[in-house]
C-alpha cells in the first residue's frame, strides 16, 4: 500500500491550519513502516520546522498559493489525482471537508475528514454569497458520499452527519483533534496598543454568524454598569465582513473607547499571552462539531466558559462553565459569578489543565494512522 496525505491548506492562523501543521509535524516525527507521500505547502513546513524527514515519507512541496481556497479545489479536483495516480498511490486522505472525485474512476480509495456539518444545520449563517454556499454544500456532500471512510471529530459530529445525510454508521469514524503541543512565546515584531495589565475577558472565533457576538456584547454591557474597569478583547479571523462591521457599528453604538478591542490574525505566541493574561475565556457558538480554542484556552490555565450546546459538553466535560448561547441574560450572569468568584476561576483553571491533557496531537495521529493502515 502506497499512501497519500493531502495536508494543502490556508496560511490564515485558524483551526484549519493548526489541523495541517500539527498532523503534518506527526507524521515527520514519528516512525511507520508505510510508505507515504505527503502534499503539502512551504509556509506550513516553514512553521513546523522539522529538520529530518524520515525515509518512507516522501514531500510534495506545492506553492503557498494554493491555501486559497478557490485554487486548492481546482487543484484538487483536476491535477491532484493524476499526481496520485502517476505516484502509484492507492489510498488518500484529504484533511478538509472535500476530496478529489477522479480518484474514483482510478480505484484509489478515499479517507475524507471533514470539520464542519454547518451547511445542513445552519446554512443561513454560513459567511459569503448563497451562490458560493450552495457549491461548497454540493462539493462536501459528493465528497461525503464518494469516499470509502468518513473521519469526523466527535461523536456528537458523527450522529448529527449519519442523521442529516442518512449515513451508514459503519462508514464513519471519530477522531479526536489535539491541544497544540508547543506554542511558541509570543513574537515580539506585533506592536499591540494593549496593556496587559487590564483585567479583561477574552473571546477567540472566526467573525462568522454562528459565533454570536452580539449575545456576548450585549451581556458584557450588562455586566460593566455593576463590575468596573473589566475589559472585552475580540481576536477575530474576519471570513465575514459584513457581520464584522455590524459588530463594530454596535461597539460603536453602545460602549465607550478602549471598554472593547479587536485584534485580526494573530499567531499562535501572541494567543498564549492573551489567553495566560485574561479573566476568563469565553466562546458562543451554535454549531461546533470540536472546538480547539476552548482547551487551548484551558492548556494556558485560563478558565472557560462556553456555549451549551453541539459538541462542546462532549469535549470540554466538568472543566467549562456552561451558558444558553440564545440567552444574553444567562451569560451575563454567568460572566458576574466567574469575575467575582476567584475559587471557581481556580477550580476551573485545574479542571481545565487535566482535560486539556486528554486531547494530543499525537493521539490523533496514532487513531489516523489505525484508520489509514
Amino acid at each position: 500500500m502506497i499512501l497519500g496525505l493531502d495536508l494543502v491548506g490556508t496560511n490564515l492562523e485558524s483551526g484549519t491550519k493548526s489541523f495541517n501543521t500539527n498532523l503534518l509535524k506527526q507524521f515527520l516525527k514519528n516512525k511507520i513502516k508505510t510508505k507515504i507521500f505527503i502534499f503539502t505547502t512551504k509556509n506550513y513546513l516553514k512553521d513546523i520546522q522539522i529538520d529530518k524527514i524520515p525515509k518512507n515519507i516522501k514531500l510534495i512541496i506545492k506553492p503557498n498559493y494554493l491555501g486559497i481556497n478557490f485554487l486548492k479545489i481546482i487543484w484538487m479536483q483536476i491535477i491532484f489525482p493524476f499526481e496520485l495516480k502517476f505516484l502509484g498511490i492507492n489510498k488518500v486522505y484529504s484533511s478538509m471537508n472535500y476530496c478529489p472525485f477522479i480518484c474514483k474512476l482510478f480505484k484509489i480509495e478515499i479517507f475524507l475528514n471533514i470539520h464542519s456539518n454547518l451547511p445542513w444545520v445552519y446554512f443561513n449563517k454560513m459567511p459569503g454569497s448563497k451562490v458560493k454556499n450552495f457549491i461548497i454544500k454540493f462539493l462536501m456532500f459528493l465528497s461525503i458520499k464518494l469516499s470509502n471512510k468518513l473521519i469526523v471529530n466527535s461523536n456528537y459530529a458523527k450522529r448529527e452527519i449519519r442523521q442529516k445525510l442518512k449515513l451508514n454508521s459503519k462508514k464513519i469514524l471519530v477522531n479526536y483533534l489535539g491541544v497544540q503541543d508547543d506554542i511558541k512565546r509570543e513574537d515580539k515584531n506585533y506592536s499591540l496598543k494593549f496593556n496587559f495589565q487590564n483585567k479583561y475577558i477574552l473571546s477567540i472565533a472566526s467573525c462568522v454568524r454562528y459565533h454570536d457576538f452580539f449575545q456576548i456584547l450585549k451581556a458584557f454591557k450588562k455586566t460593566k454598569y455593576e463590575i468596573k474597569n473589566i475589559k472585552l478583547v475580540l481576536i477575530m479571523q474576519t471570513l465575514d465582513k459584513k457581520y464584522f462591521n455590524e459588530i463594530k457599528n454596535y461597539v460603536e453604538k453602545y460602549f465607550h473607547n478602549n471598554e472593547i478591542y479587536f485584534f485580526e490574525n494573530l499567531n499562535q505566541g501572541m494567543l498564549k499571552k492573551f489567553y495566560k493574561n485574561s479573566l476568563f475565556f469565553i466562546f458562543s457558538s451554535y454549531c461546533e462539531v470540536f472546538g480547539l480554542t476552548s482547551l487551548e484556552a484551558m492548556k494556558n490555565k485560563t478558565p472557560v466558559l462556553i456555549s451549551k450546546c453541539s459538541a462542546m459538553p462532549e469535549i470540554n466535560g466538568a472543566a467549562a462553565m456552561y451558558f444558553n448561547p440564545k440567552s444574553h441574560m444567562d451569560i451575563a450572569n454567568k460572566m458576574k459569578i466567574l469575575i467575582r468568584n476567584t475559587r471557581l476561576r481556580k477550580s476551573l483553571i485545574k479542571k481545565g489543565i487535566k482535560q486539556s491533557k486528554k486531547f494530543k496531537w499525537f493521539l490523533t495521529y496514532k487513531s489516523l494512522i489505525k484508520i489509514l493502515t
